[in-house]
């Protein structure tokens, strides 16, 4: 069973290196996306978990789409 309160840093690396990709700073980014810098920089430390709603308004700043993909375990 997965734990609701688990935070999941995937999440967050993959906004850096998006954001980072894009050239874009996290002020630059809060700016195109209205998500907050401070949202910004909870996810990416793996603080917070975004909703979908807030990873959609990030990609689209990043003009980029968001994508989900279920990969296999490796257990």
């Amino acid at each position: 069973m997965v734990d609701k309160d688990y935070v999941y840093p995937e999440v967050g690396e993959a906004l850096r290196k998006a954001r980072e990709d894009a050239g874009m700073s996290q002020d630059q980014l809060a700016e195109s996306s209205g998500i907050s810098r401070i949202t910004i920089s909870r996810i990416e430390q793996a603080h917070i978990n975004p909703s979908f709603r807030s990873l959609e308004a990030l990609a689209q700043g990043m003009g980029r789409k968001l994508t989900i993909s279920f990969d296999a375990c490796d257990e």
